[in-house]
């Protein structure tokens, strides 16, 4: 993998080469390296298993261009990118490109300019995942992947010993441990000048009891190894498998649910969080244009993303646009209060009418942006890094679902006295348009009914579908756990630090056994 001091030295001679070049008015010059090592986990009890079944590794490295050219009495702007390639050659041919593709666009207003506060240099990174040799990498994936199954082995052998258990119940436990490592270096004509690098490591697990149709999911990201756990994972996955065993039917109608970690997590990252971006509101594509100041949610929900949160799986002291990173409130106490930014469109909404910017975020979101420098304008890739080849996007990091007025679990069950408990969903997705806020989605594990305030007997895998209004769901909370904790989804940008949500009047459809 590419070294910090490699990158460093490319875009430092990088902008020695953009400053000699006669038609730029500004640029930036920006290179990272990233590794994604991934161990596919595969064990299935009536055939012979390697643990580890798939590991795969993947590298990537490069630079770009970003620059704002004069050209035949106009200014234009272009970005070019070379892969596999940091030398001053490659900047050379990079700037090449971003000259030959630059294009007017009259909503961009110049490059980032460096804040009043300086981005901390403190290490982020688990030294011990920074520099792994291949040998290293392929020892620790067995590691963690056996660990994994180890903590499921010995809970699937109590249960098999149990009395009542399934005759030769088939046991089946799959998923992914991920370890990524991210190095990233900018600098900038106007005086902007970064340089990070960051780790870290996730499992994603899945449990079965195949013959009874019964699973559970377990999942885990921490910025160390000595935090990841992977035993602990594998046993949750297996015991709540084993708890779904028997899994009945659940009629179609209004439910009070109570949404998992998981299930949250797909609600308010997946679907919910783009509403908070610049680029969603800008092109009135948010479920909540002009709203800025106002409630949009239950009093009982706040939202927040904090890349500087201490020992976060996805901290960074500093965006790929050279910024300090920063909490960045979205929902306090139910009112919408902050948005993810880059500079792109922070700039492109400042320079809006009154009218146009009410309109689009709300009244006093000027005094908001301009008070506010972007904290969220990175080049993440899907799957992990900080990827040379896109320009700034915006992205959350360490996302938070948290209440103001948190409750504990059998609080949160005992409010919702008679309901659903979904732990898990999939297919997860917009329908009738995103603006309209209908939304389905799938429970595929770690599904219980709830009675009288307790857990009850699980639910079909597969046998729920959930369809509701995502403005709706928001105003509709019953309470909010404690304790968030870091869950990822497939290939997200963010981690993020979700608790239990229960949401009352939900409709939930029975997926018959030819749908399942």
């Amino acid at each position: 993998m590419i070294s910090m001091q490699k990158l460093k030295s490319a875009v430092r001679d990088g902008l020695a080469i953009l400053k000699r070049e006669p038609s730029l008015i500004e640029g930036a010059v920006y290179a990272s390296a990233n590794r994604r090592v991934v161990g596919r986990l595969v064990y299935a009890h009536h055939f012979p298993s390697q643990g580890l079944q798939e590991p795969k590794s993947d590298d990537d490295f490069g630079v770009s261009v970003q620059g704002y050219f004069k050209r035949n009495g106009e200014k234009v702007v272009g970005f070019g990118q070379i892969a596999n390639d940091v030398s001053p050659d490659a900047v050379q041919r990079a700037l090449k490109r971003a000259k030959a593709n630059a294009v007017l666009d009259p909503d961009f207003h110049g490059f980032p300019e460096p804040a009043r506060e300086r981005p901390e240099t403190k290490a982020l990174a688990d030294p011990s995942l920074l520099n792994l040799t291949p040998e290293r990498e392929a020892k620790l994936l067995a590691d963690i992947s056996w660990k994994t199954l180890e903590g499921a082995f010995k809970v699937f052998e109590r249960y098999r010993r149990a009395k009542g258990a399934i005759a030769d119940p088939d046991f089946i436990v799959s998923g992914d441990n991920f370890l990524v490592t991210e190095r990233m270096a900018m600098a900038s004509t106007k005086g902007m000048l970064a340089a990070e690098e960051n780790a870290v490591a996730m499992n994603l697990t899945s449990a079965m009891v195949e013959r009874a149709h019964a699973k559970g999911r377990g999942w885990r990201a921490a910025p160390s190894l000595r935090r990841l756990l992977p035993a602990e994972t594998g046993a949750f996955a297996a015991r709540q498998a084993i708890s779904g065993i028997g899994g009945e039917r659940l009629p179609t109608g209004s439910y009070a649910v109570v949404f998992g970690p998981q299930a949250a997590t797909e609600i308010f990252a997946n679907l919910l969080l783009a509403s908070f971006s610049a680029a969603a509101l800008d092109f009135r594509l948010s479920l909540f244009p002009g709203k800025f100041g106002k409630p949009v949610a239950s009093p009982l929900l706040s939202l927040y993303d904090d890349a500087t949160f201490p020992g976060g799986a996805a901290s960074k002291a500093v965006t790929d646009e050279g910024y300090a990173t920063a909490r960045v409130p979205l929902i306090e106490a139910g009112r919408f209060v902050g948005l993810l930014q880059n500079d792109y469109y922070r700039k492109k909404l400042l320079a809006e009418t009154d009218k146009a910017l009410n309109e689009k975020i709300g009244a006093g979101a000027r005094e908001y942006l301009k008070g506010s420098p972007p904290r969220s304008g990175f080049r993440f890739g899907m799957g992990g890094g900080r990827v040379a080849a896109r320009e700034p996007g915006i992205s959350a990091t360490n996302l938070f679902i948290v209440s103001p007025e948190p409750c504990s679990r059998p609080e949160l069950l005992k409010r919702v006295k008679n309901g659903v408990y979904i732990g898990s969903l999939w297919y997860t997705y917009p329908i009738a348009g995103y603006t309209a806020g209908e939304i389905s989605g799938t429970a595929v594990a770690d599904t219980y009914r709830i009675r009288n305030g307790r857990i009850a007997e699980p639910l079909r895998v597969n046998g729920v579908r959930i369809k509701a209004n995502l403005r709706d769901m928001v105003k509709n909370i019953i309470g909010i756990t404690r304790d968030p904790v870091p869950t990822i989804l497939w290939a997200s940008d963010e981690i993020t630090y979700a608790p239990e949500v229960g949401i009352a009047d939900i409709h939930c459809e029975e997926i018959r056994h030819d749908e399942a």
